[in-house]
């Protein structure tokens, strides 16, 4: 998983809160909402409409990777720092 690689987490005990760097790119042009329990979670996107972040709050329950951007490598760098990661919530 080489992108697994380039992708920065970055956890605050404190909060509760990770984010995750997906590129190199810092500056947000837009910002998503993907509420869903027991995390919450945002995406930050570029000027080019790719995402290059992800903020994740209310870790400590598990972290649901549905609908956010590269799950399967976000799933893997969060299980790589000891992070829950719950299964995808089936759609009704």
């Amino acid at each position: 998983m080489k992108n697994v690689d380039r992708m920065k987490l970055e956890y605050s005990p404190d909060s509760d809160a990770i984010y995750i760097y997906l590129s190199r790119k810092r500056r947000s042009y837009r910002t998503q909402e993907i509420a869903w329990e027991p995390s919450f979670r945002l995406v930050d996107y570029g000027a080019d409409g790719a995402p290059i972040g992800i903020e994740i709050l209310g870790t400590k329950d598990g972290i649901d990777i549905s609908g956010l951007p590269r799950a399967a490598e976000v799933s893997a760098l969060l299980e790589a720092h000891g992070f829950r990661v719950l299964a995808p919530q089936q759609q009704s």
